[in-house]
């Protein structure tokens, strides 16, 4: 059977993190290559941290950095410490540096020329799986109009019907940058969207996390120490029994479409500035008249989730 051509696109992060190991384990995945931005943390920290991630798992693609700030949003200062510090300092977990500096280098390109070199030249249609602020997808959308048709889909990580985590209705990825956001949602390219919704049913809790260290290798033992961070904050400030695997969702769901609940739903991103810019609006109701142009995750299955990243993790043994 034919491999489906993947794209990703990330800011490394812990959940991004564990996102790749679930692609390193998928023998039906063609992985084209991998576009980093900013995000969880500067997109230099996160190009460094996917070259490091990518070389830790054995995954040999070409990695190009993209935009370092939002499209109209102000570029944030992360020489100073982080108001609400989810990945830790680094990204990823205050451990990154007990990983070896990478030997791969950063592509000559950037991030949105390589995307179109790469989905130019396959001969398949292929999936984006973008698990950060979507900058580097809309500005491939302005920017190759011509490829557009050449992406079959696009899954993210990204928004809420219900609720935020940055303010009360918006998501972190959409409030990094709400107007790309607005283009790839209004865009015709089939898309699905993994919001806090469904991402908040997924914790890992302690037992699974050291489950990965005793089964996983080196993977295993760094993804449990990397995470240990990252859990006890979604202990501490959420009462949630450990991590909370966001991005893992929408790998999860290509690799395994029954792990999470689709509707679909007309959508919306608010522009305007205040306190909801950045918010997907949903209209659940079907109120408005329009027609539903995206598919989104209403909840998902914790348990099967967890299970696909101890069966991956297991390779590594």
């Amino acid at each position: 059977m034919a491999k489906t051509p993947v794209w990703m696109d990330v800011d490394t992060g812990l959940d991004d993190a564990m996102a790749l190991l679930l692609l390193s384990a998928c023998e039906d995945i063609e992985l084209l290559g991998i576009s980093t931005v900013f995000g969880n943390q500067s997109v230099e920290r996160t190009a460094v941290n996917t070259l490091k991630i990518c070389e830790l798992m054995g995954i040999d693609v070409s990695v190009a950095a993209g935009a370092s700030k939002g499209i109209l949003e102000e570029q944030i200062d992360y020489s100073k410490p982080l108001a609400l510090d989810v990945h830790g300092q680094d990204g990823l977990g205050n451990i990154g540096n007990t990983l070896p500096e990478p030997n791969k280098k950063l592509s000559d390109l950037c991030a949105v020329d390589l995307m179109a070199e790469k989905i130019r030249n396959c001969p398949d249609k292929v999936t984006i799986v973008a698990t950060a602020p979507l900058t580097n997808i809309a500005t491939f959308i302005l920017t190759y109009p011509d490829l557009t048709d050449r992406i079959e889909k696009i899954l993210f990580m990204g928004g809420a019907v219900f609720g935020g985590n940055i303010k009360p209705s918006v998501e972190a990825n959409m409030g990094h940058d709400p107007e790309a956001a607005y283009i790839v949602i209004s865009s015709d390219i089939p898309k699905v969207m993994f919001g806090l919704d469904a991402t908040m049913m997924c914790p890992m809790n302690d037992q699974e996390r050291f489950a990965m260290r005793d089964n996983g290798g080196k993977v295993g033992a760094f993804l449990c120490d990397a995470l240990q961070h990252y859990s006890k904050l979604y202990q501490d400030l959420a009462g949630l029994p450990g991590a909370v695997l966001h991005d893992s969702l929408p790998m999860a769901y290509l690799i395994d479409p029954s792990v999470v609940e689709i509707k679909e739903f007309p959508v919306e991103v608010e522009l305007s500035n205040g306190i909801t810019k950045g918010c997907t609006v949903t209209d659940t109701w079907y109120r408005s008249g329009k027609e539903n142009n995206l598919k989104v995750a209403m909840s998902a299955d914790r348990e099967k989730l967890i299970k696909m990243h101890l069966d991956a993790v297991k390779r590594y043994a």
